[in-house]
């Protein structure tokens, strides 16, 4: 297997990866057998046996349109300095890159493997760059949005607690510093070559290799010329494609309440949506397990949802949202990993 110079494989190694499986698979076995136990065992299963199947299949067919509306969000980025790829191929990069985020790697795992595999395929510094960062700026920015509103939406049906709001307002100061550091990088544009260098000189020094100075330069400047393109108009496709991706995402959730026989309506259903998935992004924990079912499973029976029904609607949207696309991303990182010529290139 061949592997692009520039960049070093960002992939934990294979102790660290079989590790982290361990630890994923048993937090989430955790999870599974310790909340169906906060409901009834007899009424827990009256409501699976009853779950209606067209809406399930309805959940799990949006789920796969969230995944192609992350592949289109990957594809507009990569697209606005000219690197084509299917939007099909950036959702199995997206899925494969989540994965490695999930192992250990987190946001600079995520951001890292896309670049990796963009690169692999041709697509040149700046736009591969660009498709490592913006997605998940842009999501994180949808789900900043939601869990606004949903905590506004908590505040005024008077069912809100202080540590919520502490949660959410410690999150979003994260990422208020997050977008404070990218203005502050356009402003100041002349200084971001020289920390890049200076970060770079440090890496360079610890991995005792030489600085490629040029290179960093080059690849600031092809990141800047992107950011102008999105600054000028360009950002209207990458934030459709985040919409798709969070919409359809949400969707899924209400299809498995529907499913369910509980009708959620859509104010009920973003307010227990987006806090939980916000706070499970920045929690140590891999994939934010436990974090994500314990806080969304309380929110919504904070909002009246009958508890047995969204148990299992929660830990049914799990398994489709991230349990299978984790394992999913996993099996995709050797076809990933493997440069190819033949790699689709046009637009899907």
């Amino acid at each position: 297997m061949t592997t692009n110079p520039e960049v070093p494989n960002p992939l934990p190694s294979k102790t660290k990866v079989r590790r982290y499986l361990f630890a994923l698979v048993l937090s989430g076995l955790a999870v599974y057998l310790f909340l169906p136990r906060l409901a009834a065992m007899g009424h827990a299963f009256r409501v699976i046996s009853n779950l209606r199947i067209p809406f399930v299949v309805l959940s799990i067919s949006a789920q796969v349109l969230s995944y192609l509306g992350s592949g289109y969000l990957l594809r507009s980025a990569v697209k606005l300095a000219g690197g084509p790829i299917s939007t099909i191929d950036g959702a199995l990069m997206t899925a494969g890159a989540n994965s490695v985020g999930t192992l250990g790697g987190g946001v600079l795992g995520t951001a890292a493997m896309t670049y990796h595999w963009l690169r692999n395929r041709g697509i040149n510094a700046g736009a591969a760059g660009l498709g490592g960062w913006l997605p998940i700026f842009l999501n994180d920015t949808a789900l900043a949005i939601l869990s606004l509103a949903g905590l506004i939406l908590i505040i005024h049906l008077k069912k809100s607690s202080g540590v919520l709001v502490a949660d959410f307002t410690l999150v979003f100061l994260i990422l208020s510093a997050v977008l404070a550091t990218v203005i502050l990088c356009l402003l100041y544009r002349e200084k971001l070559s020289l920390v890049a260098v200076a970060f770079a000189r440090f890496v360079a020094k610890v991995r005792h290799k030489p600085l490629a100075h040029a290179k960093i330069e080059a690849a600031v400047g092809y990141l800047l010329d992107r950011w102008d393109a999105l600054l000028s108009g360009g950002w209207r496709r990458p934030a459709v494609g985040a919409i798709l991706n969070t919409g359809f995402d949400l969707l899924t959730l209400g299809f498995l309440f529907l499913a369910s026989g509980y009708h959620a309506n859509a104010a009920v259903l973003v307010a227990g949506y987006g806090i939980p998935q916000l706070l499970g992004k920045f929690t140590v924990i891999l994939g934010g397990i436990g974090v994500v079912e314990g806080s969304m499973v309380g929110l919504y029976r904070l909002l009246g949802a009958p508890k047995a029904a969204t148990i299992i609607v929660v830990l049914a949207y799990r398994l489709f949202s991230f349990w299978i696309p984790t394992l999913v991303g996993i099996a995709l990182i050797p076809y990933l990993d493997v440069p190819s010529t033949s790699f689709r290139r046009t637009g899907a």
